[in-house]
C-alpha cells in the first residue's frame, strides 16, 4: 500500500483528503485483518483466492474533516501538499477516465 497522490486540503469543503493505492499483494493482509476483527467465526487459516484474470488496483480515499473555525491548527491540514479552494469534484483520478 502506498500514498501516491498529494495530500489535498479542500478549504471550501472543510476536509483534507489523502489517497492510497492498494494492489493485489496488499489484499490478503487487509482481508485477514478485517476477518480477525469483525467476524465471530473461529478461523485457523485464511486462503485468499483471486478469480479475476487481471491485477486489482484500488484507491482508498480517506478524509479528515477539519474544524472550520481554526482549520490550520489541525496537523492533517498542515500535512496537505495542495490547497484546493474550489468545489470538490469527487473524481479520485482526474484525467484518467
Amino acid at each position: 500500500m502506498r500514498d501516491v497522490y498529494p495530500i489535498k486540503y479542500y478549504s471550501k469543503e472543510g476536509f483534507v483528503e489523502r489517497k492510497f493505492e492498494i494492489n493485489e499483494e496488499d489484499l490478503p493482509e487487509i482481508i485477514e485483518e478485517y476477518l480477525s476483527r469483525y467476524t465471530d467465526a473461529d478461523i485457523d487459516e485464511i486462503e485468499i483466492v483471486n478469480n479475476r484474470p487481471m491485477n486489482i488496483w484500488l484507491h482508498a480515499k480517506c478524509r479528515k474533516f477539519i474544524d472550520p473555525d481554526d482549520p490550520y491548527k489541525n496537523k492533517t491540514t498542515q500535512e496537505a501538499e495542495v490547497e484546493v479552494t474550489g468545489d470538490y469534484d469527487g473524481n479520485p483520478l482526474p484525467g484518467l477516465w
